[in-house]
């Protein structure tokens, strides 16, 4: 769709076309007159200066530039030369473009302007980000198994990445190539979900009531000025497979391209998280024929089977393997399903690994040194003690009571033992958790593990007034 007041962008005219996108988000065409001929506007040399190379893609580089007029450094993205009479490549590079400058969004960078250079190469204007890929910030420091708040940093990040793809979704846009390697922290906290080079525009994703991202000149699936990259006009060539094999879904390995929708997208959100946990993606092969193929059939080893001995939480565990389910019908049904069940775990509702007993089973014994403490959550249990030998019931517990609490707080041997009375299912909260949360307020768990210990020091002595009044009757 052409937007009122500008003309389409053929990528085959002279290089006097150019498509420029204004701060407004308008798009229109700029061209200056010398003796009475138009010629293409460019960005000029008195204004900009390249410093030096940041990055080179399948498609271009991306070169870090100096505004004179505006005193800071911006980054430039160029088609590659070899690639400039190829209708397809300058295609996606217009629509990458026109796609990520439409996405205003804090999480995703903007465009500034796009046309094309001296030397006729297409080139976009976007602000530099100084930082590093959350690739890095997963594979650089210390060894599996990740400390607990290592961990949640990372998800943070992952938290941020959905808000820009819930966005991006609510807008008709599909990104379709989700990695850490496309994924952008900044020096202070700053996320950007990157590279929207092979992102899709699909009318029938986007939000009621929102205004859809539009391709110039013509609207829908078909690119700028021309067919999909996937559909190529009279089946001249095969539909080409569009993403990253290490992190594609099903449907994408195969091609279905009727099928990719938003669930595609959460697939591969599953990926990252996977990749979080494991320092590998969901898919490892000698070649991509190899990898390929385990996408094709969609089987993901476990995180938890994968890292046996990494002990790594379970509830993370699920979430990861439920997006990553080969049925769609299995997966989330949006972004934002899959960034609630991440925030439950992050409120610890579903950070903690869970366990059953059945009828008799003995979950805690007296005197053993313990790091675990228990929610109970369904069934019953019997609290006790032993005193020479016989013994004394102290309480009966259900749904939502708590016991062990004292071994995580205070490091020291369990004071009674707590038997179940039928089935029973509880939550394990380790010692480590539990400092972590102390430790947020550190004046708190002074506190609580001053109270702990005189509960302790109470618990100890009427015990021993037990024992004596057991020995005197």
């Amino acid at each position: 769709m052409t937007r009122e007041g500008s003309a389409p962008f053929n990528p085959e005219a002279s290089t006097a076309d150019t498509v420029f996108a204004t701060a407004d988000g308008a798009l229109r065409e700029d061209r200056e007159t010398t003796d009475g001929e138009e010629t293409m506007a460019h960005p000029s040399e008195a204004r900009f200066r390249v410093v030096d190379p940041v990055a080179r893609g399948g498609m271009g580089s991306i070169h870090r530039v100096f505004d004179r007029e505006l005193l800071r450094h911006v980054a430039m993205k160029v088609l590659d030369p070899s690639l400039g009479n190829n209708p397809d490549a300058m295609n996606r590079f217009v629509v990458e473009a026109q796609i990520t400058g439409q996405l205003d969004h804090p999480n995703i960078v903007p465009v500034h302007e796009l046309g094309r250079d001296d030397k006729g190469r297409c080139y976009f204007m976007m602000k530099l980000v100084q930082g590093r890929s959350l690739e890095a910030e997963i594979h650089d420091g210390p060894a599996l198994p990740w400390h607990s708040g290592r961990l949640d940093g990372l998800l943070e990040i992952l938290l941020k990445v959905c808000d820009a793809l819930a966005f991006a979704h609510s807008r008709g846009v599909l990104h379709r190539d989700l990695k850490p390697h496309n994924i952008m922290v900044g020096t202070f906290g700053q996320v950007y979900l990157m590279d929207w080079g092979v992102a899709l525009v699909k009318q029938q994703v986007c939000a009621a009531g929102a205004a859809p991202v539009s391709l110039h000149p013509a609207e829908g699936e078909a690119g700028a000025g021309g067919p999909s990259e996937e559909e190529p006009p009279g089946g001249s060539r095969p539909r080409a497979l569009v993403g990253t094999p290490a992190y594609m879904s099903p449907e994408q390995a195969l091609g279905l391209h009727d099928e990719i929708d938003v669930q595609t997208d959460v697939f591969m959100l599953g990926g990252i998280l996977y990749e979080m946990l494991t320092r590998r993606g969901p898919y490892l092969g000698t070649s991509l024929w190899a990898v390929l193929y385990q996408a094709i059939q969609g089987n993901v080893t476990p995180p938890e089977v994968l890292l046996p001995e990494a002990r790594l939480p379970l509830g993370l565990c699920r979430i990861a393997m439920k997006a990553l389910a080969r049925e769609k019908s299995q997966r989330y049904a949006s972004v934002g399903a899959f960034k609630q069940a991440l925030e439950r775990y992050l409120r610890g509702v579903d950070r903690f690994i869970q366990r059953t007993y059945a009828p008799g089973a003995l979950i805690v014994a007296e005197g053993d040194t313990g790091d675990t403490a228990f929610i109970l959550t369904a069934g019953r249990c019997l609290a006790f003690k032993t005193v020479e030998g016989s013994r004394v019931p102290l309480r009966e517990m259900g749904p939502g009571d708590v016991f062990g609490e004292m071994a995580v707080l205070t490091a020291r041997p369990r004071t009674a033992s707590v038997q179940a009375l039928e089935e029973t299912t509880v939550l394990c909260v380790t010692r480590e958790s539990m400092q972590e949360q102390l430790g947020a307020n550190a004046w708190l768990g002074s506190f609580v593990g001053a109270l702990a210990q005189r509960f302790r020091e109470a618990d100890e002595r009427l015990t021993e007034l037990e024992r004596v009044r057991v020995s005197r009757s």
